[in-house]
């Protein structure tokens, strides 16, 4: 199930605006009411995340439904852990889904509501909309609207027994609070152990937190949200902020689109998997990094505008050449590189495109490519199972990249210098290189209970996308996979040949295909 996004209930601040602790903190709040938790209330104002918290959109509907709940019947809910600022910024170090999602309930605003459209400038992706309706009619249902609990103590007409419970004790419930004293300093580290401890922070997320005075982590926080919510690009001067958030909405809308993710048309999926998905943070940072060859060995920028928009530009350039409207994309087929048969991204194959796509770009290697690609193809999707054993040899993704980008190439070779057609001999003869000796090229069918008369949920979602897959059109020049949004329409006679534009000599290609490849 998809997360929800309640990331704008509370904003985010920077730590160190002003880093001195506030004095006096005996006389801090030891509990919140409901009443605090209101948008326009005075505590509600002053809350903030420190500036290189996680996004707060890790729970999905379930979670939040049963922390609504868990808090309105009474039982445990951990303390919020909070720091004071001498400015009187309050910031949660501890708690900011706990808060947000009650904030959620009692202000009406699951990632769709006024808060968010005010703090993303109106840009609320389809799916984010989605999973909000899903949530709110979850809580509505299941415990009530807080508008209509608000109100049921001053007409009970049609209330039932158990929001009129609820109503009666919503006054006198409170969440516990515990303060941390310190400056700035001990606020972070505050942060850091507390979050390593529960749920932990992703390696991703630490990595971000370390390097966020870093031009890579501002152009990920950038590109994650359309350069939309907390602006972390702020200090730049009026035009660079203004290019920023440019190149950022531009290769968000080519990396996850603004639609409901769904395999029902695997034409049109976006290459960066869900937006909703707890790994988009990760995926958006390791895409800056390797577009721009950024490795931990090497010295990263520090960040100025030059430097987040020159990244952005370059990320920018290889994303738009794997998918997109421009003559010069490649047009790859989202679901033959990036999916498997039950939908999941596969995040390591897309990885590894983009490494390859430096190295043809580099090397001026297209064409070498498009001569390739019809068995390139086919050779990767029958045997992706490869793609995941280079992947687990490296034990993660990022780590594996080039080495499949070599897998990739070998593959290329094999086809255009040795002539090889099938993807079978291909991956026998890969199978023989140094490099690649420890793949298991056999098919292993460890299906149980081949007589059972009904399919599984997951064999049923196989043999739908293999049967979709087979009415994915080909490209007349390349042989290659084509994707209608991401393809050219092409005179198959050319005009300067004496080609017409009747419809009988228009045919559907790759926009490098048309544009390059075949001039």
């Amino acid at each position: 199930m998809r997360s929800v996004t309640l990331d704008a209930l509370i904003p985010r601040e920077d730590f160190e605006i002003n880093e001195n602790a506030i004095g006096g903190i005996s006389r801090n709040k030891t509990t919140l009411s409901i009443e605090d938790l209101k948008y326009d209330s005075f505590f509600f104002g002053a809350l903030r995340k420190p500036d290189f918290q996680r996004e707060t959109n890790e729970w999905d509907p379930d979670k939040v439904f049963s922390l609504i709940e868990s808090f309105l019947n009474g039982e445990l809910v951990p303390a919020i852990i909070l720091w004071k600022n001498e400015n009187g910024f309050i910031f949660v170090i501890d708690g900011a889904h706990r808060l947000s999602s009650l904030g959620a309930w009692i202000n009406d605003d699951y990632g769709d509501g006024e808060i968010s459209r005010k703090y993303y400038d109106k840009f609320i992706p389809e799916e984010q909309r989605k999973i909000a309706e899903q949530t709110r009619k979850l809580i509505n249902e299941g415990i009530g609207s807080f508008k209509e609990i608000f109100n049921s103590r001053r007409s009970v007409h049609g209330i039932s027994e158990e929001k009129l419970r609820i109503a009666n004790h919503l006054g006198s419930l409170a969440l516990q609070v515990q303060w941390v004293e310190g400056d700035s300093g001990s606020a972070e580290d505050s942060f850091l152990k507390i979050n390593q401890s529960a749920t932990k922070i992703s390696g991703a997320e630490l990595e971000l937190i370390k390097s966020r005075n870093q031009a890579h982590a501002i152009a990920a926080r950038a590109i994650v949200r359309a350069g939309k919510g907390h602006k972390y690009w702020s200090i730049f001067d009026s035009n660079e902020q203004e290019r920023i958030q440019e190149l950022s909405n531009h290769i968000h809308s080519l990396l996850f689109g603004d639609r409901v993710f769904t395999m029902d048309n695997i034409n049109d999926l976006p290459i960066g998997g869900s937006i909703s998905s707890n790994f988009t943070l990760d995926v958006v940072t390791q895409t800056v990094k390797i577009c721009n060859g950024i490795t931990k060995k090497e010295n990263v920028e520090e960040a100025t505008g030059k430097a987040v928009i020159k990244l952005l530009k370059r990320t920018l350039n290889i994303i738009e050449r794997i998918h997109s409207k421009k003559p010069f994309s490649l047009g790859l087929h989202p679901f033959i590189y990036f999916y498997s048969d039950i939908g999941k991204h596969k995040v390591g194959s897309y990885y590894g495109m983009l490494e390859l796509i430096k190295i043809l770009e580099k090397n001026n290697l297209f064409n070498e490519f498009i001569s390739a690609r019809g068995v390139f193809e086919d050779t990767i999707r029958e045997y992706s199972f490869l793609i995941q054993q280079i992947i687990r040899k490296n034990r993660q993704s990022k780590r594996g990249v080039k080495e499949l980008a070599h897998f990739y190439l070998s593959i290329i070779n094999l086809i255009n210098k040795k002539n090889f057609s099938s993807p079978k001999d291909i991956v026998l003869e890969i199978k023989r290189m140094d490099d690649f000796k420890f793949l298991q090229i056999d098919i292993v069918d460890n299906e149980k209970n081949k007589m059972k008369e009904n399919f599984s949920r997951g064999k049923k979602q196989i043999i739908k996308i293999n049967t979709l897959v087979k009415s994915i059109p080909r490209c007349p020049i390349c042989n290659g996979y084509l994707s209608p949004v991401s393809s050219s329409v092409d005179h198959i006679q050319r005009k300067r040949e004496g080609g017409t534009g009747n419809i009988g000599n228009g045919q559907l290609t790759h926009l490098y295909c048309n544009t390059t490849y075949k001039n």
